[in-house]
């Protein structure tokens, strides 16, 4: 039989077979579940402080669990999708006024210092009870604006490593996008975290360059560069510590005054890769109504006491930060919140108290996939906060007050970081 024959008597053969058959005639069916089903009930409000504002929301988290018996005669709970029950069914309720809220909440009146607790309800079966404190409104402050240098390193084409798919082009309108986007999120246009805060910081592309001179793209240098920067002339490839030595031994041309921009570096790199970046080294002595800015070790003698490097007084950005993939905002804030003393929201260590020196900033440990996650204190919440590590889910959409505060205080009080000014 010839390799035609045999696949026309296959195909025949097939549809003998399959004409026999029919649509199976059980009633497939989904499990159901009803109030009565639920044996035990999770609930978070993801937050146990929470800004009065009318903006910052609570965004409560709640799993429903059902009693299976084994054949063994154990019970074990298995969790279910607390959605797959009839509309309505879980209730959340406000204790002090007994009131039922829904599954987000804000307020506006209650007074600072207060205390709310909510729980969840699911027929007779209700949730412990978690207790939030109320937070003021933030006081509106100065606006600072901070001039931004974006220095952006590009392969020369003519560079025998050279290959398009591998060294792209950073587009200057992503540049642009990602100030604006930055903006609007630490400004507390974007999200409705529990304990986000408009820090009223304008990052702006900067218009002159050192000189005083008109940049023909504000914010934007482009530095075509070639194998001129290896450390070792002999070396064969161009690697990521060859960027750092050439910048310090060139810190006049490549590094524009500390005190007047904010100085960034967009080099071909990947997002999990590091420069040593440090993050602030030296404070002023606090001045009346001050304190100590925590976790920042020194004393600054005055204002140019800091070390002009690429570590200690500017920003790494990889730049695939700013080819986010499809459907995924340009988000450069980690890096510059890193820069004014901010960590990541990952960066949990036993070692200091609050890893991140912010009360407000809840922290976690766990894996990565989820935008609900279980903080260090176990208690599950949704994370938004923009130092979450932007390789993973998380809404990013905002910073917190406490935040706000310590980067600011960063901003006018940290040498090498003093850059910003009032218009």
């Amino acid at each position: 039989m010839n390799i035609k024959n045999f696949i026309i008597s296959a195909i025949i053969s097939s549809a003998a077979c399959f004409s026999g058959c029919k649509q199976s005639e059980f009633d497939y069916k989904m499990v159901e579940v009803s109030a009565q089903d639920v044996s035990s009930i999770y609930f978070s409000t993801g937050s146990d402080k929470l800004i009065a504002d009318g903006k910052a929301s609570l965004k409560f988290v709640v799993e429903t669990y059902k009693d299976y018996k084994k054949s063994d005669g154990s019970v074990v709970k298995q969790l279910f999708d607390y959605r797959d029950l009839p509309a309505g069914t879980v209730k959340i309720f406000e204790e002090t006024t007994n009131k039922e809220v829904g599954l987000t909440y804000s307020n506006a009146t209650a007074v600072e210092g207060s205390k709310l607790r909510f729980y969840a309800q699911v027929g007779n079966i209700k949730s412990p009870v978690k207790e939030v404190t109320i937070r003021a409104t933030p006081p509106v402050l100065p606006k600072l604006y901070v001039d931004v240098i974006f220095h952006v390193w590009e392969l020369n084409p003519t560079n025998v490593a050279y290959d398009l798919s591998s060294f792209q082009p950073t587009n200057y309108d992503d540049i642009v996008k990602g100030i604006k986007i930055m903006n609007d999120i630490i400004n507390n246009k974007v999200g409705n975290a529990p304990n986000a805060a408009a820090a009223n910081i304008e990052f702006r592309l900067a218009t002159k360059n050192v000189a005083g001179q008109t940049l023909q793209f504000p914010g934007y240098d482009r530095i075509v560069y070639s194998d001129e920067i290896k450390a070792v002339p002999t070396a064969p490839t161009i690697g990521l510590g060859d960027f750092s030595d050439y910048i310090n031994k060139n810190t006049a041309k490549f590094i524009w005054s500390p005190k007047t921009y904010l100085n960034i570096n967009i080099i071909p790199s990947g997002s999990n890769n590091s420069l040593g970046n440090l993050f602030p080294a030296k404070q002023l002595t606090p001045g009346p109504g001050e304190i100590l800015i925590p976790g920042v070790a020194g004393i600054a003698a005055n204002v140019d006491d800091f070390v002009t490097s690429f570590q200690a007084t500017t920003v790494f950005m990889p730049n695939t930060v700013f080819r986010p993939g499809y459907e995924r905002r340009i988000e450069i804030f980690n890096s510059i919140g890193a820069f004014y003393g901010l960590y990541s929201t990952t960066s949990y260590t036993t070692a200091r108290f609050h890893s991140d020196y912010c009360e407000d900033t809840p922290q976690f440990s766990s894996d990565f996939a989820f935008t609900i996650q279980t903080g260090i204190n176990g208690e599950k919440f949704v994370i938004e906060n923009a130092m979450d590590d932007n390789r993973y889910p998380s809404n990013r959409s905002s910073i917190t007050l406490d935040q706000v505060n310590r980067m600011r205080s960063v901003m006018l009080r940290c040498p090498g970081r003093m850059n910003s000014k009032t218009q």
